[in-house]
């Protein structure tokens, strides 16, 4: 690969890893603006007694659940930030595929429902312990997805899962709406192929190679950075 073309993988990988941070900042600002406003109307309901005027308890208690949830809400968000954030820390490490599965389809939620698509989490009580580069296997999956998404037409729902077989794992991807080809289609698929090569995987299935949208990625269970 040529170090210009191996300059504009990382370019990408940069970008993905901006695109998630940022849209996952927008979602801690919402549950800011909600707690803020919660918070306003618990606010308003306590001055109500100032006023001589009984407090209304059920609303009360309804108020203080609904800021309980959001805390929640926003925990979860800087969690799952934080475990993506660190999963970029080295280039070879032992991960759980099914957490961090669990983690891109969290992000991935965002993207789901800003383009008005049901994703599905579809992931088997089985899973498997990678040694491998957790970064480049959210990318892959994510952009499978995010193929996926701009495809979305007619049926608008989009699942993921998994199966491990032998010294690895398959990861797939299903739409049931076909692969939209546009201007950014090959090189998104140009990129899901470099970065399965990257850690010793292959594409095994691409989403435009029959009229489902499915990608199925192959994972081996280890692959080390000397081998790259």
């Amino acid at each position: 690969m040529s170090d210009s073309e191996s300059r504009r993988r990382l370019d990408e990988s940069i970008a993905f890893f901006g695109t998630i941070i940022a849209g996952q900042t927008h979602e801690i600002t919402n549950v800011l603006n909600i707690i803020s406003e919660l918070s306003g109307l618990q606010v308003d309901l306590l001055r109500a007694q100032e006023q001589d005027a009984p407090v209304d308890l059920p609303r009360l208690q309804e108020v203080t659940t609904r800021i309980q949830n959001q805390v929640h809400r926003g925990e979860t968000i800087i969690r799952n930030i934080n475990g993506f954030a660190h999963s970029a820390d080295l280039p070879v490490a032992v991960f759980d595929l099914r957490e961090v599965l669990e983690r891109v389809l969290f992000l991935a939620q965002r993207s789901a429902r800003l383009a008005q698509v049901e994703l599905v989490s579809d992931l088997p009580p089985e899973s498997i312990v990678l040694e491998s580069n957790p970064f480049c296997v959210q990318q892959a999956v994510f952009t499978c997805i995010d193929l996926a998404l701009r495809s979305a037409s007619d049926i608008r729902r989009v699942v993921v899962d998994y199966v491990v077989r032998g010294d690895g794992a398959e990861i797939r991807v299903t739409s049931g709406d076909p692969l939209t080809q546009d201007e950014n289609t090959e090189d998104r698929l140009e990129l899901l192929q470099f970065l399965l090569e990257s850690i010793g995987g292959s594409v095994v299935k691409r989403p435009g190679d029959e009229p489902a949208g499915v990608s199925v990625l192959r994972i081996p269970r280890h692959h080390s950075a000397e081998s790259e």
